[in-house]
């Protein structure tokens, strides 16, 4: 492993340790970080909720089901962002 993976690696440790929550993806635990587009980030409608998962082997597709706080979404949108899956998120 090269020092910068090296890097990369305890950042997203800490990165998920201090900003994650845990999030249930299809009745699965997975550590998430909530993720804001802002207006100023390029042609976009509003503030979109995403959120990019932590947790490794997760692969999200759309239509999924997630679960936050006692509240259902669904998955409209799956991404990758930094090599993690990125999900966007609709309420029922």
């Amino acid at each position: 492993m090269t020092p910068f993976q090296q890097m990369k690696f305890r950042m997203d440790a800490l990165t998920a340790e201090k900003m994650g929550e845990v999030i249930y993806l299809n009745d699965q635990p997975v550590c998430a970080v909530e993720f804001h587009f802002l207006p100023e980030m390029g042609p976009v409608s509003g503030d979109g909720v995403s959120y990019v998962i932590f947790t490794p082997g997760i692969t999200a597709r759309r239509n999924d089901r997630v679960v936050i706080s006692n509240a259902e979404y669904t998955v409209t949108r799956a991404l990758r962002y930094n090599g993690k899956p990125h999900i966007f998120i609709e309420s029922e």
